[in-house]
This record gives structure tokens, sequence and C-alpha cells, in this order.
């Protein structure tokens, strides 16, 4: 049975979402793993805030990462869905980072950095599935933001 141009697009959809959830739990894991794991090493307690060198090495391992996905061939389902990841970790830092600030601020900020995004996107003329990945990680983001979740 063949599938139908509709049928693509719902699974695409799926396939984003679905993935896109698991990946911001392998995130959020390996976000504990590389915070606490350097936080022993500089001898800091469990109960301060993490030092910014737990910071900088996370988002160092998620860029490349990142970087080495986006450079093999593969489907373009399967890199945007990968796009979530990053994403949702530059999204969930300027948050933490901006905690402070009123919630516009933090969503003023959030719209930049999706709106740049986007911008890039079209200008490399990218697939539809990336805007989708965008969009759905700028609306689970900003879901979190205005019902005060904790993360």
């Amino acid at each position: 049975m063949k599938l139908k141009l509709w049928h693509k697009k719902i699974l695409s959809i799926l396939i984003i979402t679905i993935g896109g959830f698991i990946l911001f739990n392998l995130a959020f894991i390996l976000a504990a793993v590389v915070i606490n794991l350097t936080m022993s090493m500089l001898g800091a307690a469990q109960n301060e805030p993490p030092r910014t060198i737990s910071i900088v090495l996370y988002l160092f391992i998620i860029f490349l990462i990142s970087w080495f996905v986006f450079q093999y061939r593969m489907d373009n389902t399967l890199k945007a869905t990968f796009l979530t990841m990053p994403l949702m970790v530059i999204l969930m830092l300027m948050g933490i980072i901006f905690k402070q600030q009123s919630k516009l601020t933090v969503a003023g900020i959030g719209t930049v950095i999706i709106c740049a995004i986007l911008a890039y996107l079209y200008k490399i003329k990218l697939s539809w599935l990336y805007y989708y990945s965008v969009m759905f990680v700028a609306t689970l983001a900003l879901y979190i933001l205005l019902s005060g979740m904790e993360i």
C-alpha cells in the first residue's frame, strides 16, 4: 500500500512531535549528567547553582552532537526532528538565565531567537518540516513559560 501525500505529512508531524519529546528528555538527562559531573569534579555542593563552566560544557556537547547530525545526509523528517533538541535547549537556558526578569522579557528574547531561526530557514529554503519543528518548540516553550512549569 502506497502512502498518500497527506498521510506522509501527518506521519512526519507525528515523528517530529514524538521524537522531539524523546530528544527533550534525553537532552535534560544529559544536562543533569554533565552538570552533576562537573560540579563534583569542581568540588561544589549539590545544592549550589550550576557553575558557568558546567553550562558551557553542556552547550558545547549539544552543539557538537547537532553539528555531526546535520553533516550527515538523512531524511528531512529526521533532521527536523533532531532540530527540536538544540532549539529547546537554547530556549530553556534563556529562560533559566533570565528567570529573574518578567515573563514578557523572557518571551521577547525567545521571540527574537525564533524569528532569527525562521529567517535563516527561509533564507536557505528548507522544507516545511523545519518550520514545523521550530514552531512546535516555540509553542511548547511558551506554554512552559506561561504555565509556570518548573523544568
